[in-house]
């Protein structure tokens, strides 16, 4: 292929890509993939991710995921040998802020901790925001049932409990962190455990969400009303969460990031027996262009 005489234009990415970009996923050590709440299914059909084409053939790809109320996640990049990484990018970078703007997004973050990794986020004026670290739980030493505060019972999470969850998390995170009520229920479609603390009003005022792992489950999101907070709500139901689980197994591993300026919540694993595995991965963010120009035609590729 002559990308010196091949026209590049990006189109939206379709459920028939699919294949394709598995096969990037899987052989091309230089694309970018990370999974989070949903598939590559689910994304393609939703309509979040973007193609470079050249003759007809899918030479780059870009998927980013609104999952916050301002940040979208970048879950793959990918670009053959033969295209420029840096013409790829800001090709397929154009042609995704209009549909990330209008729904709210302004900037989109990645997870770093790979050599090329980071350079390729430094390189396209990413800010290394702050960093994640992850935290594992072998059972031992087993918790103490932790007592919530008086007047806080934990239960299981209903199913049809998505809008009050959604709530909670929209009362504890602020707006970069909190995430989209579409999130929140798929969260809680794939949780392996869920739980909630409940006001003796029978409000939800808290939540945990253990999702399944290749290590036994993770603890994929931990929220607690403003108001209740400082209050053990959060430890007692991630103790409940870890005793109840590893009554279903007692070999399994329960893992949590969190970030690593968290003191609370690093104090509140530690307590629980968390133990932090090193090194830290860095959260890169990059700012959506401010007043996107780009418009879907052929763009000649120069090298």
């Amino acid at each position: 292929m002559d990308l010196q005489r091949s026209a590049l234009w990006p189109r939206p990415l379709t459920p028939d890509d699919r294949w394709q970009l598995l096969d990037a996923i899987y052989t091309d050590p230089r694309t970018y993939y990370y999974p989070g709440w949903g598939s590559l299914p689910e994304w393609l059909a939703q309509g979040l991710g973007w193609g470079l084409m050249s003759d007809a053939v899918l030479v780059a790809a870009l998927v980013a995921v609104p999952e916050t109320d301002t940040w979208a996640w970048l879950r793959l990049f990918t670009a053959r040998a033969e295209v420029p990484q840096d013409l790829a990018w800001r090709l397929l970078w154009r042609a995704a802020a209009p549909t990330l703007h209008a729904a709210g997004i302004t900037h989109v973050a990645g997870l770093g901790g790979r050599t090329w990794v980071d350079r390729f986020f430094r390189q396209r004026g990413f800010q290394a925001e702050t960093a994640l670290r992850l935290l594992l739980w072998r059972a031992a030493p087993l918790p103490d049932a932790v007592t919530p505060p008086a007047g806080v019972r934990i239960t299981r999470l209903a199913s049809g409990e998505v809008e009050a969850a959604t709530a909670v998390d929209r009362a504890a995170f602020g707006p970069a962190w909190r995430l989209r009520r579409e999130i929140v229920q798929r969260a809680c479609a794939q949780a392996r455990l869920a739980l909630a603390a409940r006001a003796s009003s029978g409000d939800l005022v808290g939540y945990a969400l253990f999702t399944p792992s290749p290590q036994g489950a993770h603890l994929a999101r931990l929220a607690v009303h403003p108001q209740w907070q400082g209050r053990g709500v959060g430890r007692a139901l991630v103790a409940a969460g870890l005793l109840q689980l590893h009554a279903e197994d007692p070999g399994l591993w329960i893992s949590v990031n969190t970030q690593s300026n968290n003191a609370p919540a690093l104090r509140l694993y530690d307590r629980l027996g968390f133990v932090a595995q090193d090194p830290d991965v860095p959260v890169w963010v990059g700012r959506l262009p401010v007043a996107p120009t780009f418009a879907p035609t052929a763009a000649l590729a120069r090298g």
